[in-house]
């Protein structure tokens, strides 16, 4: 659970500053409110696809919502993206940091996958 809870706090604490537009998800995200975090999440992946920031969360918000499977796609989705995965340009740490992204996804499987084995 420890685990869990620490990747969901990485993808929501990496991604705030990216989401920051999007401040409506964000919120929702925030407020636990996951159906509507996804619906928004989705419509911005739709117009970005291989956003990384936005395919965290979107996994987070699904894992949230008990959807591992498709989590962890989205995971493994972040893990095989060919561009550099900058999850905030304009953060200093994360530029200097460019497999935060990926680094977050892996996490987030871990996460999912110390689950499954309790179940």
């Amino acid at each position: 659970m420890k685990t869990f809870v620490l990747t969901c706090a990485l993808a929501a604490a990496l991604s705030a500053p990216a989401l920051a537009a999007e401040g409506v998800a964000y919120d929702a995200m925030t407020k636990g409110q996951w159906g509507q975090a996804e619906t928004l999440l989705r419509q911005a992946l739709a117009q970005n696809p291989n956003d990384p920031s936005r395919l965290l969360n979107l996994a987070f918000v699904l894992q949230n919502q008990g959807k591992q499977t498709e989590a962890a796609g989205i995971y493994q989705q972040v893990l095989k993206l060919n561009q550099n995965p900058l999850v905030a340009v304009d953060d200093p740490y994360v530029l200097s940091h460019p497999e935060r992204a990926k680094q977050v996804a892996r996490k987030g499987m871990a996460a999912i996958e110390k689950d499954s084995a309790k179940r």
